[in-house]
């Protein structure tokens, strides 16, 4: 496998400008391992586009009309359209579980613990999205994330967590890359404004680059750095990439998704039962000699998970 593990003059990048993209930091190999389980999450691009509208209800049912109390962008120029978020899927993905795998890699894990500083690590957003070339205009104005967190974003430990997206496809010029400003360049303005458009600051947008590489790298950002979704133009082009994000345990202020819903899915056993003590604790799965086990509880979760492999636990128990 030829996947790596961050540099140090990485590390300082991200420090530093708020935001870096680690190139390739999965091989390649590992995300095409990956393909098969992509494959039943999403069209790929040469099927999508043989038939855009066909494969669109297939996979998502017919698009609703927009409500009449919806703001309406306009067609041109940047805006939070809903269809640009069509194509969307909620860990733990469908297939083998290699996908799902990849949100606790050892080289994405190894990153968030060294800028958090800590190894107490909680994972608090697992997704995945794809863009099709004339799906929809997406275009977006310049942003940060505000719907990380209750709270305005501190940009120093221990309070910071990280976003990250992860590569599924190779993101070049006319695919659809992210645009970042360095925090170096967006200094005075202000993280929690809902938007800012062209117009109202044409040297933010100056200042914002393309976060270009190949299938594999991640790119990771702080949450005061703004940024901003571009139009897909490759003709017969399709961008997938994985959101990823981190967060120190006990920030309880801070999240995104609610994987326990999910807590029933054959996929979510698929994931357990192939992890760690330490991937699973990630997730908030109680760790071997926290206070909730007891023999009984570990029956039972032995039922649940049957080829989950409790001897950690149990040992745990017996000390």
């Amino acid at each position: 496998m030829s996947s790596r593990l961050a540099r140090d003059d990485e590390v300082a990048a991200w420090c530093d400008e708020g935001w870096v993209l680690l190139d390739g930091l999965i091989g390649a190999d590992e995300i095409d391992a990956a393909a098969g389980d992509l494959a039943e999450v999403f069209p790929t691009a040469e099927q999508y586009h043989a038939d855009p509208d066909g494969e669109t209800e297939r996979w998502r049912g017919r698009p609703p009309a927009p409500r009449a109390d919806e703001y309406v962008w306009p067609a041109k120029g940047p805006g939070f359209r809903p269809e640009q978020h069509r194509w969307r899927a909620e860990f733990p993905f469908a297939g083998t579980g290699a996908l799902s795998r990849l949100c606790v890699h050892p080289s994405i894990v190894d990153f968030m613990e060294r800028v958090l500083e800590t190894d107490d690590l909680r994972v608090y957003q697992t997704g995945m999205s794809a863009k099709y070339t004339g799906a929809a205009n997406y275009e977006q104005p310049m942003h940060t994330d505000r719907n990380h967190s209750w709270l305005p974003p501190r940009s120093e430990l221990p309070w910071l967590h990280v976003e990250s997206f992860l590569y599924l496809s190779d993101v070049g010029a006319t695919c659809a890359p992210t645009h970042l400003v360095s925090v170096r360049d967006s200094v005075g303005r202000d993280p929690t404004v809902p938007l800012v458009l062209p117009r109202q600051d044409p040297e933010l947008y100056g200042a914002e680059r393309p976060a270009m590489g190949p299938r594999g790298s991640l790119l990771v950002y702080r949450p005061d750095v703004f940024h901003r979704g571009v139009d897909i133009v490759e003709p017969g082009g399709a961008r997938f990439l994985m959101n990823v994000a981190y967060k120190r345990t006990g920030h309880d202020w801070v999240g995104f998704d609610t994987a326990q819903s999910r807590a029933s899915s054959p996929a979510w056993t698929t994931f357990v039962e192939g992890s760690t003590p330490r991937e699973l604790a990630l997730f908030g799965f109680p760790e071997p000699g926290h206070a909730i086990w007891n023999e009984a509880l570990l029956d039972a979760t032995a039922r649940k998970y049957p080829n989950l492999d409790l001897a950690p636990w149990r040992r745990a128990i017996s000390r």
